[in-house]
């Protein structure tokens, strides 16, 4: 086995996968970095006096427990439908990242004149990044993005049939294009 192109399919490889997860989060932005989970809440606690426990008579504490509550539902509703949002959202973040997956992956097959070692990075890049994106993006419950995890699936199936006689052995593809 030659170890420099392992070495550089291991190098496209690993630059692969966060190229793409970055891309979507540079083109797909919403509900990524500060705006990953819902905040709403913090404002509940500022109802009411802003007195010590302590000093708030019977009836303050009550009124103040009671306004937190309120605001608590409603937060529970607005969270709700933000996560929603976020759902629908990430659905297509994820068709994004496996469409791109999978076009990346029928580039390295459909491409003759790429070289082994690129061919086998973009392709391990793609699984990985494919395998990555579905378990981050599991609960999206994307009906295409289950599609086209289909036909990735397919692909690869077909990718590796196509080259499994030179899948990982470039010394004997090597040993021959010399003789």
């Amino acid at each position: 086995m030659n170890w420099t192109k392992l070495l550089y399919v291991a190098i496209i490889a690993l630059l692969y996968v966060p190229m793409v997860f970055l891309g979507a989060n540079v083109f797909l932005p919403k509900y990524s970095g500060d705006d990953t989970y819902f905040r709403g809440y913090e404002e509940c606690w500022r109802k009411g006096p802003v007195a010590a426990p302590e000093t708030l008579t019977k009836e303050e504490t009550v009124a103040r427990d009671e306004q937190i509550s309120a605001c608590e539902q409603e937060n529970r509703q607005k969270e709700a439908a933000w996560n929603s949002e976020k759902r629908h959202y990430e659905s297509w973040k994820y068709v994004f990242i496996a469409g791109f997956n999978l076009a990346v992956l029928l580039l390295a097959l459909l491409l003759p004149k790429l070289q082994d070692s690129v061919m086998m990075g973009l392709f391990v890049g793609s699984v990985i990044a494919t395998f990555s994106s579905t378990i981050t993006y599991f609960n999206t419950n994307s009906r295409v993005g289950f599609s086209i995890l289909v036909v990735t699936f397919f692909a690869v199936l077909y990718f590796i049939n196509k080259k499994k006689e030179t899948f990982l052995d470039w010394k004997k593809k090597e040993e021959a294009k010399k003789k």
